[in-house]
């Protein structure tokens, strides 16, 4: 109902299924027809069919049952609980999956770039926009690379360090009796255990027990000399930032991804920061979502969806849809000149 008053267009279909072979859940895929291409519907349509388990409580089932690559920290299936952004992907030319009792829906395909924009984006004038889609991308790049930028750089590299900030973090290190990964393995454990705690609990007191036991550990931890202050630093900056990235899934593939590359950075130093980031990007250049590849725009270059992926272009310049879905319609409004001469007229 909700993606209907969205969108009122009759070539609008939900086309209905049964899965589970006990409960017989019932499961709808939505899409656009003359939109949406048809050899990805199909797709869809046969991977939901070949589904057999006995039920299907959430759509994170269907998720991890019909992805491209299991055993990928990142998910190659879009969810979501936002309407508005069902319709927008509807009219891209991808494929909604909504299954009953799930408040979550399932757009496909998606990329990185998609799980990375929000809403609010399209709602706010591009300059506003673009700063804050430049924000999220450096933010999330600084959640996955600091930790181990630290452990590098303080381990086997103190001479990239400008000396004044050398003494200083020597200065606050002394007396601490475990080397920088130990230090921010200990962090990082303990932020992922305060932050399950938070989500476990009821609201009110699951945010009283982030706030307060992140400053009470992080306090007792500074004075017992178990960590250094600057660490406490930089396991907060890392998930202030990671809080900024709008896809769930996202962000807890990029958490994992960090303990991967903090392994890295204190056997090899930048070095190991450097192979463990060539092996992410070479991951993800192989990793597809119903034959998108996952990295599109950027690899493969798409010159044309660049224009919506970390900057976007002002509204009256978006006259066709994403190359990445290859929709059966390309056109979503027409050219802005015509436009104004229409008006002229």
């Amino acid at each position: 109902m909700l993606i209907r008053r969205r969108i009122r267009d009759p070539n609008l279909v939900f086309r209905h299924l049964k899965v589970g072979q006990r409960a017989r859940n019932d499961l709808v895929i939505a899409y656009i027809e003359g939109i949406t291409k048809p050899e990805l519907l199909k797709e869809v349509e046969t991977r939901l069919k070949e589904v057999e388990i006995d039920i299907i409580l959430d759509s994170g089932y269907i998720e991890q049952m019909i992805e491209d690559v299991w055993w990928s920290p990142f998910n190659t299936i879009q969810d979501t609980e936002r309407p508005d952004e069902i319709a927008a992907g509807l009219t891209e030319g991808r494929v909604a999956i909504l299954v009953d009792n799930s408040p979550f829906a399932l757009l496909a395909p998606a990329t990185f770039n998609t799980q990375m924009l929000s809403p609010e984006d399209y709602y706010l004038r591009w300059p506003v926009a673009n700063f804050v889609r430049l924000l999220r991308f450096i933010a999330s790049f600084t959640a996955l690379v600091t930790p181990s930028l630290y452990i590098a750089v303080t381990s086997f590299h103190p001479e990239m360090i400008p000396t004044q900030l050398a003494l200083s973090i020597a200065g606050t290190r002394e007396g601490i009796p475990f080397p920088a990964f130990v230090e921010a393995v200990i962090m990082e454990l303990a932020l992922e255990l305060l932050r399950e705690a938070g989500i476990r609990l009821p609201g009110p007191i699951g945010q009283t027990i982030g706030i307060v036991g992140g400053l009470v550990i992080g306090d007792a931890a500074v004075r017992a000399r178990l960590v250094s202050p600057i660490m406490v630093i930089v396991v907060a900056l890392t998930a202030i930032a990671g809080f900024i990235i709008p896809t769930y899934s996202l962000g807890f593939g990029l958490r994992i991804t960090r303990f991967f590359l903090m392994i890295l950075a204190s056997l090899l130093g930048i070095y190991g920061l450097t192979l463990g980031m060539l092996i992410l990007l070479g991951h993800l250049a192989t990793v597809t979502s119903f034959g998108v590849s996952f990295l599109s725009p950027w690899a493969p270059l798409n010159w044309h969806d660049l224009g919506d992926s970390v900057i976007r272009g002002p509204w009256h310049k978006a006259n066709k849809r994403p190359n990445y879905t290859t929709p059966q319609n390309r056109r979503r409004q027409p050219p802005f000149k015509k436009r104004r001469k229409a008006q002229k007229k």
